[in-house]
């Protein structure tokens, strides 16, 4: 359920421009990203999961990799299951929590 969500940031953020840093426009990757993904879970995840995912995200990949993910799931959501993208299908899947990351991961 978590992988269907993390496509939405795009699609989130399109109408008022991209973040060009995950601390671009006062975290607005972080906002969208949690926003999205609390939505599409619709109440079906432990609090703190999305910020998790986000977390996760932000710490292991660049903010140039993370909008890749997320294009490759908007034009195709099942795209995870390619073999290009098993580090980050690894890396969500492996959300849980107490969460392995904080906000101290995130690059500027």
């Amino acid at each position: 359920m978590l992988l269907s969500s993390v496509s939405l940031f795009v699609a989130a953020c399109t109408s008022q421009g991209l973040p060009s840093s995950f601390a671009d426009q006062d975290g607005r990757a972080e906002k969208q990203f949690i926003a999205s993904c609390e939505s599409a879970l619709d109440g079906e995840q432990e609090d703190g999961l999305c910020q998790c995912a986000f977390y996760t995200l932000a710490a292991e990949l660049t903010f140039e990799e993370f909008l890749d993910l997320d294009e490759a799931l908007k034009d195709e959501p099942t795209s995870l299951q390619n073999a290009e993208w098993n580090r980050e299908r690894g890396l969500i899947e492996g959300v849980s929590l107490p969460c392995s990351f904080s906000a101290a991961d995130v690059p500027s």
